[in-house]
C-alpha cells in the first residue's frame, strides 16, 4: 500500500504483506461485494492500488486492484490490467479523475469493511 497524503515525489510504500493466510483472506475479499457504480469524485476520500503477487512454478503473475473509499466511508474495489505507476508518480486531488479514467468507470464493486490493511 502506498500513502497518498505524502510530499515525495514517488509513492511511498506503507505496507506489504507475505502471510499466506492474510493474503487467501485478501483475495477472498477482493472478490466479494455486490456491483455498484462510484460515487462522485468529490465524494472520493481515498485512492490505493493493492499488487497481489503469486508464484506458480517459475512464472510470477501480478493482479492489481484499485481502492477507494467515499466520505461514508463504503468501499470499492476494481481488478484492472497493469500497473499505475509510471501514471501516478505524482497525485493530488486533482488527479483522481485522470486515475479513474485510467482505471475505467464501469465493472467497480462496493466491498465490505476489512481490518485486512489497517495501517
Amino acid at each position: 500500500m502506498y500513502r497518498n497524503d505524502t510530499h515525495r515525489v514517488q509513492p511511498e510504500l506503507i505496507n506489504v504483506q507475505s502471510d499466506p493466510d492474510l493474503l487467501r483472506n485478501a483475495a477472498q475479499w477482493a472478490q466479494s461485494g455486490e456491483p455498484e457504480q462510484l460515487p462522485n469524485i468529490q465524494e472520493i476520500k481515498q485512492m490505493y492500488v493493492f499488487q497481489f503477487q503469486f508464484r506458480n512454478g517459475d512464472t510470477i503473475q501480478d493482479v492489481y486492484y484499485m481502492y477507494v473509499t467515499d466520505t461514508s466511508n463504503e468501499q470499492y474495489m476494481k481488478e484492472f490490467e497493469g500497473s499505475l505507476k509510471k501514471d501516478t508518480d505524482t497525485f493530488d486531488a486533482s488527479e483522481k479523475e485522470r486515475i479513474l479514467n485510467l482505471v475505467g468507470l464501469e465493472g467497480w464493486k462496493r466491498i465490505p469493511a476489512s481490518g485486512l490493511f489497517n495501517s
